[in-house]
């Protein structure tokens, strides 16, 4: 019976792209070679720069979307361009869909990969350490991928949140080696403890030479796997060295079991940053299928399975349950504007109760209202605000598809 539940875990993830309607048609960039990034004036996108650090071994493939593949191998600096199309919707991906009868890649209207450029550790640190100059708040963030993410995939969705966020630093991406595949978990789960020790060394890295004042973590998925294993080795370690401090930790979905983490990891981490706040769901598919696998709740669970934590102040549990949680995902996310917000805020350093959030009757945890129903924040907590990073109100409405067509489309599994 033991071998049969890990089996019928992982056909309740394959069948993920059809009950959310938003499997992407193509990620291979056949149209996309190794030749200068295009041109940075184009009226019709915006380049955004993505530092980062990855163990994946490059596959000698002239393809962007395919330079990096699945193989683990040694810690890897670089530097890497992603367009935004100017019609980019607020908290999207967008990427080819059969759906739109759309079978190439355009920058006029998807996010690419244009460039990549692997970096030396000491090229890496001055070029980061120039952008962090140019940022007025002199931060940075650092993105930690999930399960069945692609090299190519993650760097879409750093690019994406800096955009979004209207973040004032560089974004930086760390990769470890995901196959990319709904079939791959077990594989990704020994891929990302395996990534832990050049994690480690590139946020060592980052947190000691980026010349940043403020740095956030946000991790997803199984990627909190691994950052919460760092973060923890590296709260041992403050004992006889100096652990990086970061500002905002955030943990989305984590994938974690969720006794272990409160019993044994929380107490450990907060020692590493100034709030951690971990966003849960009762709707994510994959966490119910990794409960299955490894037969306990996960800390990514909400709705009755939320774990909270009153003893400890710094960790914000918040149950978005009732929102679209497919921001973090790399889909379709029709109604992510809402959970963006309260990242946008929550790195801002607003507390839950600044962020209009709605006190859960549990205690020690917060609930993600519809965006509709969000009051304003009427002042910063301590921070300066540059002019451009607008509260998230100014972010346009999505309008809620209705009828039977749309009822329809939401059925098809190739948008």
């Amino acid at each position: 019976m033991r071998s049969r539940i890990p089996l019928l875990a992982l056909t309740v993830l394959i069948s993920v792209p059809f009950f959310h309607g938003c499997q992407q048609f193509d990620e291979s960039g056949e149209t996309m070679s190794l030749a200068p990034s295009r041109d940075r004036k184009s009226k019709s996108y915006d380049i955004v720069r993505v530092f980062y650090g990855t163990n994946r071994t490059a596959t000698g493939d002239s393809r962007w979307n395919r330079y990096y593949g699945n193989e683990p191998g040694e810690l890897e600096y670089g530097v890497c361009e992603v367009s935004i199309p100017r019609s980019h919707r607020y908290g999207e991906i967008e990427r080819p869909s059969i759906w739109r009868l759309e079978f190439e890649e355009s920058a006029d209207k998807h996010i690419l990969l244009q460039n990549i450029e692997p970096r030396s550790e000491a090229d890496f640190v001055t070029e980061l350490q120039h952008d962090v100059g140019r940022s007025p708040l002199r931060e940075a963030f650092v993105f930690i991928h999930g399960y069945n993410v692609t090299f190519a995939q993650a760097s879409y969705r750093a690019a994406q949140m800096a955009h979004d966020l209207r973040f004032s630093g560089p974004p930086i991406l760390y990769s470890w080696p995901s196959r990319g595949e709904l079939s791959g978990y077990v594989a990704d789960l020994s891929a990302a403890d395996g990534s832990t020790q050049h994690l480690k060394t590139f946020l060592e890295r980052v947190a000691r030479d980026s010349g940043a004042d403020r740095i956030h973590l946000i991790a997803h998925s199984m990627g909190n796997r691994v950052t919460t294993e760092v973060l923890s080795k590296l709260a041992d370690e403050g004992a006889w060295n100096r652990i990086p401090r970061f500002n905002q930790i955030i943990l989305a979905a984590p994938d974690v079991d969720a006794s272990t983490f409160k019993q044994e990891i929380a107490p450990r981490i907060v020692q590493g940053g100034e709030r951690v706040t971990i966003y849960a769901s009762a709707h994510d598919r994959a966490l119910q299928a990794s409960r299955l696998v490894h037969r306990s709740c996960r800390l990514g669970q909400g709705g009755e399975n939320l774990t909270t934590f009153p003893e400890l102040s710094m960790i914000e549990m918040v149950d978005a349950t009732g929102v679209d949680f497919s921001f973090f995902e790399l889909g379709h996310a029709e109604y992510g504007d809402a959970l963006l917000s309260d990242v946008k805020l929550a790195l801002r350093g607003y507390q839950a109760e600044q962020r209009g959030l709605e006190p859960l009757p549990v205690g020690a945890a917060w609930r993600v209202p519809p965006a509709n129903r969000r009051p304003k924040p009427e002042s910063e907590p301590g921070i300066v605000v540059v002019a451009k990073m607008e509260t998230p109100a100014e972010e346009p409405e999505v309008v809620t598809p209705t009828g039977f067509w749309s009822y329809l489309k939401s059925l098809w599994p190739f948008q």
